[in-house]
């Protein structure tokens, strides 16, 4: 969901907006007319010259001909969602004031320790109406409500979402965190797919050199939900993202910008902000059982039968009788080990697997085993509650159904760019 964040970025300073006034004749010739049809409502010309001068202003990105393409290209998408979310908050009969918008708009900025008319002086001077910032904020304010009747009811966040979730956790308390920052140029095909996700996370990059803010780009070109925050994610350990994003963060520098990063669907690039040591640590009760076995044919067997048993072996008070009752299933204890001390294979298994439960079979040099988790506690301040993973499931599915539902009304909507 995108939504507006002004910090670093329209309250950054007057220079980036003093310095953008030169570049307003160059949108000129589209002060006039219709830049797109959304169903029955206009985007017209003077909204998106607007919307463009404010997306330069706030992102510093450099004046050529090619990033004055690529923001119009851009704003344009950004009004053109913006229409359809008001229209559907108008089938909703939501309505919102302008004294609502105002409120919104002066928590935004006053946040900042700034003062609104000081604000609004500031776009002034650089040709900008503040209603294109109300006209985004509206949007925004109108989508929450939206999002948040239609699907805040419908999603559950189930025990064992949790648990999966809080097991990740602690089974990662033992690595690097990361303070990293997203920007997500998602593929679609009015950018040219793949190619073009590409072709803009360059982009990016290259104006990051250049002096752009990093926040700003975020906030008006990312397509993750944590545009809203200036694409933070925030602290994650090593192994929380996605493999592709967790491979470049770790040979990444704090203050470093990633190259492009190719995922299904899109392109990453991350900031890495910071970096710190975890403090964190795990501590296992463990006991195993193990089938002995040479060949691949016997090992492959052997997984087989401890998969068979993961019902069936839950208690580590009785494991060693359990076992007793299978032919060649041998059982041992292994005792209090930090999760720092255990094997990455071993630890990706545990990470899957609840306390109480047998885990997924592991090869060894000698065989097969698989390992039960008899008890599980992380030490330190920084593995989150129950309740907090919850928080941070609803809101990661709420982004979720928020994206698919303006992707589907967009889908059926009559759209005619001009």
């Amino acid at each position: 969901m995108r939504r507006i964040h002004l910090k670093t970025a329209i309250l950054a300073g007057t220079a980036l907006l003093a310095a953008f006034v030169t570049s307003a004749p160059a949108l000129a010739q589209t002060s006039h007319g219709i830049a797109a049809v959304v169903n029955d409502d206009i985007v017209t010309s003077h909204d998106l010259r607007q919307r463009v001068l404010f997306m330069m202003a706030t992102t510093g990105v450099e004046r050529t001909e090619e990033s004055l393409a690529r923001v119009q290209a851009q704003a344009l998408r950004n009004l053109v969602d913006e229409k359809l979310q008001i229209q559907e908050a108008q089938k909703y009969e939501q309505e919102i004031s302008d004294e609502e918008i105002s409120r919104s708009v002066a928590r935004l900025i006053g946040r900042n320790g700034l003062d609104p008319q000081e604000v609004a002086q500031r776009l002034a001077s650089a040709g900008i109406s503040l209603n294109t910032l109300r006209g985004q904020v509206e949007s925004e304010i109108a989508w929450q409500r939206i999002v948040n009747g239609l699907f805040g009811s419908r999603i559950r966040i189930s025990d064992a979402q949790i648990n999966e979730t809080l097991n990740r956790l602690t089974a990662n308390a033992s690595k690097p965190s990361f303070n990293v920052a997203e920007i997500y140029i998602e593929g679609t095909p009015d950018i040219g797919g793949m190619d073009g996700a590409m072709e803009g996370a360059n982009a990016m990059i290259a104006q990051i050199a250049q002096g752009a803010p990093f926040p700003a780009l975020a906030q008006q070109f990312s397509s993750a939900p944590s545009a809203a925050k200036g694409g933070v994610i925030g602290w994650v350990r090593q192994g929380e993202l996605r493999p592709e994003l967790d491979a470049a963060l770790v040979q990444m520098q704090k203050g470093a910008v990633s190259e492009p990063i190719q995922v299904p669907g899109g392109v990453y690039v991350l900031a890495l902000i910071d970096t710190k040591v975890s403090e964190t640590d795990t501590l296992y009760k463990l006991k195993q059982v193990n089938y002995l076995a040479e060949t691949q044919d016997e090992k492959d067997a052997a997984k087989g039968k401890l998969l068979a048993l993961k019902g069936e072996l839950t208690s580590c008070e009785t494991l060693t009788s359990d076992a007793e009752a299978h032919p060649d299933l041998r059982s041992a204890d292994m005792g209090e080990l930090k999760a720092s001390e255990l094997a990455e294979a071993i630890l990706d298994k545990l990470s899957d697997t609840d306390v109480g439960a047998l885990s997924d079979p592991i090869e060894t040099p000698n065989g097969v085993a698989s390992i039960l988790i008899c008890d599980r506690t992380a030490s330190g301040t920084e593995i989150p509650t129950r309740d907090e993973i919850e928080d941070r499931l609803m809101d990661q599915q709420l982004a979720q159904a928020s994206k698919r539902h303006l992707r589907d009304i967009r889908r059926q909507a009559s759209i005619i760019v001009r």
